[in-house]
């Protein structure tokens, strides 16, 4: 009986990542896993490491670079690449996927004086077309999951080998991840592992074991430290695999792919992880898929039907949660912009180079999507994503208008939906507004912060809300266990998540033109138990763009409804050649034969570069003052800003005294911890009452300046 073990570990953080919680990967997992790796050399072992975490590696503890590179030079380690900043491939232009695999490509032939032969398939996120994009990169082979060969028709017990996948004509090998292995190692005894490694092998000739799985799996995941290292798992794992090399070989991906031949040939269709699949399904969906995987699971049958049942598809996140489908829809036109630049006489193409690297960061695939990972809900890696997109942004105006001063205006469907919208942009600041969505601000971008003050997300049902309403209800039988997969349960609930279960019903941007009753407190409002009067919040706005000499105007209006009355609503921004401010003009005109009486107002939802941080507060222009974090009301004023220990952030001023409610918006999400309140942003709700008659309007005048 002879077999072969192969094993490729994956060890990522994303952009924008705090340093601590780097540090303590490298201090709990990173370091401990290649001090214990380096007492046995005989054990073999391909290593993945993204980019954004070998830049940090490099710059705060190049001693890991050094240990990989020995180990790399005495054969017991294969450096594997793949996107450098850890894109899904398939979210990106195609020309970006070759030049991020080129980039990882020249790092690890620069760093580690390997040449990849491999690559990892960021969250194992497959479409058909990628063959021929590994081939064109020089890679041989990547390492996907066994569930991905399972939809592909492959019987389990013919997962014992690799095969071969391509897209017309030009081919990749492609090895198939056991789910045992990934689900044992390093949750059950060592011992459990090479026991279902010596049982199938002992009825297939000479079979390869492939396991590929995250690195932070060893001493980073909730009590796996004190599990993997100090109580000894992994050495012991090693001592086992010594203890039985008399029948299992450990070889990396390159020795397999040169001692064994395919199992045969391949097709994949979209797919990933089988929980990948299922997180990427609208919530409804998701509960009613987690019900038919307890059927099969009740009927004994689960092994028979698996195969054949899956969820959703990756790319339906961008349909699940708008605001990732605006971050990647950004994502695409700067790299378009960028393209466009290239080659261009007088562009300065060395910080185009610059502007390609930011513009790479911000592709990093982890706040795209949500799972059991925080990803989309945690503010710091989005503004991370926005933070790069518009440095890369910033560095092509500088290559293409050097210091003069510039202001333009772009009608198109940024965020492919069918509708154009309008980007308003000069050196300073850019501005995105969607007409067909009720002439919304989707986006506030300060270029010389590289922040956007609309990144927000807004309060949405998720499929485990009800298990956190489970949790509540049975929270004095539970107890915590030491050390579980991230899929065996969330053991923790933050408190005053009940009272938080929230949907909002809207995407939470800027100027949002709501018309409410006089009745409304600030308390309804919150948890939307209110009625909205009118059709304007999301309702479609005709719009028309006048460019001047020093400024342009983008006129947007409406013919709506309010109370059974017809009521038209014009909001005029007004955008300058140069500065960080622009200024917004409503006119609201009762075209109806009753007298109108409500109250109008705009809503606008921010976030500081800090998120909630104690520096900031809020200032009303009676100097009142109240903490970012918290829930306010004030009665009347003309002005209201945020600031950064004094010195004032955004400002934003009314032509007349207006009441003003604010407070924070927190999501309910999980975390690979913990069911947790995450700050997305804080809503800023000016107020006016109107008293119109028929054929009566009313102007009101808002500017909005940063700094």
């Amino acid at each position: 009986m002879k077999a072969d073990f192969v094993m490729g570990i994956h060890f990522h953080q994303p952009v924008g990542n705090f340093d601590y919680v780097i540090e303590h990967a490298c201090d709990k997992c990173y370091m401990p896993f290649l001090e214990t790796l380096k007492k046995y050399p005989d054990i073999k072992m391909s290593f993945h490491f993204t980019g954004c975490l070998l830049e940090w590696i490099e710059a705060n503890r190049p001693e890991i670079i050094d240990i990989v590179r020995d180990m790399t030079r005495k054969g017991q380690i294969e450096m594997l690449s793949g996107g450098f900043y850890e894109p899904i491939l398939t979210s990106i232009p195609e020309r970006d996927r070759l030049s991020q695999i080129a980039m990882l490509n020249d790092y690890v032939r620069s760093k580690f004086k390997y040449e990849p032969k491999g690559a990892w398939v960021a969250e194992r996120v497959w479409e058909p077309t990628l063959p021929a994009v590994f081939h064109d990169s020089g890679i041989k082979y990547v390492i996907l999951d066994d569930t991905h060969f399972l939809y592909s028709g492959i019987t389990k017990d013919r997962t014992y080998g690799y095969y071969i996948t391509e897209d017309n004509g030009k081919t990749v090998a492609a090895f198939p991840s056991d789910k045992v292995l990934r689900y044992h190692i390093p949750f059950k005894m060592p011992e459990e592992s090479i026991n279902y490694m010596k049982e199938v092998a002992s009825k297939h000739e000479n079979p390869t074991f492939i396991y590929g799985d995250d690195g932070e799996k060893f001493g980073e995941w909730p009590g796996t430290h004190k599990w993997v290292y100090e109580e000894k798992w992994l050495k012991n794992f090693f001592d086992e695999i010594i203890k039985n090399k008399d029948w299992l070989n450990t070889i990396t991906f390159s020795e397999c792919l040169d001692k064994k031949s395919s199992l045969g040939r391949v097709y994949f269709p979209t797919t990933s992880y089988e929980e990948m699949l299922e997180w990427s399904l609208p919530p409804g969906s998701q509960e009613w898929f987690e019900d038919v995987l307890e059927d099969i699971k009740n009927s004994g049958k689960e092994d028979y039907y698996k195969p054949f049942i899956r969820g959703g598809f990756w790319r339906n996140f961008f349909a699940k949660y708008p605001e990732s489908n605006h971050m990647n829809k950004k994502m695409l036109y700067v790299s378009n912009k960028l393209n466009e630049l290239k080659d261009k006489r007088g562009v300065n193409q060395d910080l185009l180079k610059e502007a390609e690297r930011e513009l790479f960061r911000g592709q990093c695939n982890c706040a795209y999507w949500h799972g059991v990972f925080g990803g989309l809900y945690l503010f710091h890696l989005r503004r991370a994503i926005f933070n790069h997109l518009i440095k890369s942004e910033t560095l092509m105006d500088k290559a293409a208008y050097g210091v003069k001063p510039y202001f333009k205006s772009r009608e198109l469907d940024i965020d492919a939906d069918g509708q154009d919208e309008v980007l308003l942009e000069n050196r300073d600041i850019s501005l995105y507004f969607d007409p067909a969505e009720g002439g919304v601000l989707k986006e506030f971008d300060s270029k010389g912060m590289c922040q956007n003050f609309l990144n927000t997300l807004s309060r949405r049902k998720e499929a485990y809300h009800r298990k956190i309403i489970e949790k509540l209800e049975n929270a004095q039988n539970e107890q915590e266990s030491d050390c579980q997969t991230i899929h065996d349960g969330i053991q923790k609930v933050d408190p005053g998540i009940g009272e938080n279960l929230i949907y909002d019903r809207y995407n939470r941007y800027g100027l949002i033109d709501h018309f409410i009753g006089k009745d409304v407190n600030i308390e309804s409002f919150f948890s939307c138990k209110y009625n909205e009067l009118g059709d304007f919040v999301s309702g479609h706005y005709k719009m028309d763009v006048k460019k001047g000499r020093d400024d342009i105007v983008l006129s947007m209006g409406r013919k709506g409804n309010v109370e059974g009355l017809p009521v038209s609503v014009v909001k005029r921004i007004g955008f300058p050649l140069e500065g960080s401010h622009f200024s917004v003009n409503y006119t609201i005109k009762n075209m109806g034969d009753r007298f109108l009486d409500c109250v109008f107002a705009p809503e606008f939802n921010f976030t500081m570069p800090d998120a909630d941080a104690e520096k900031y507060s809020l200032r009303t222009s009676d100097n009142n003052r109240s903490p970012l974090s918290a829930a306010a009301e004030d009665e009347e004023t003309q002005e209201v800003s945020i600031s950064d220990n004094e010195e004032e952030t955004l400002t934003i001023t009314f032509s007349e005294g207006c009441r003003l409610w604010y407070f924070p918006v927190r999501t309910v999400s999980q975390s690979e911890k913990a069911y947790e309140l995450n700050y997305q942003g804080s809503s800023l709700l000016p107020s006016f009452e109107l008293h119109l008659q028929p054929n009566e309007k009313k102007d009101i005048n808002i500017n909005v300046r940063l700094g």
